[in-house]
């Protein structure tokens, strides 16, 4: 019972919602990253712009995530 008013909470179901995108969401954009520098044989520097591109787009994605999870 008092379990599930934790869960119940906003705040908290907002937090769980962020960690589970982030942690799948980080997942993906490493494995990218990774794809990009052997394809093209990147160094560190030249593969910043996907990391760069990546943090203006998962805020867009999980704005929208809220807005669906209405959190």
């Amino acid at each position: 019972m008092k379990i599930e008013k934790i869960f119940s909470n906003k705040l908290i179901q907002s937090f769980l919602v962020f960690s589970i995108f982030r942690a799948i969401y980080g997942l993906a954009i490493v494995l990218i990253a990774y794809f990009f520098t052997q394809k093209y044989n990147l160094n560190i520097y030249r593969s910043l712009p996907i990391f760069i591109f990546s943090i203006f787009f998962s805020r867009y994605i999980f704005k929208k995530l809220k807005k669906r999870f209405n959190l």
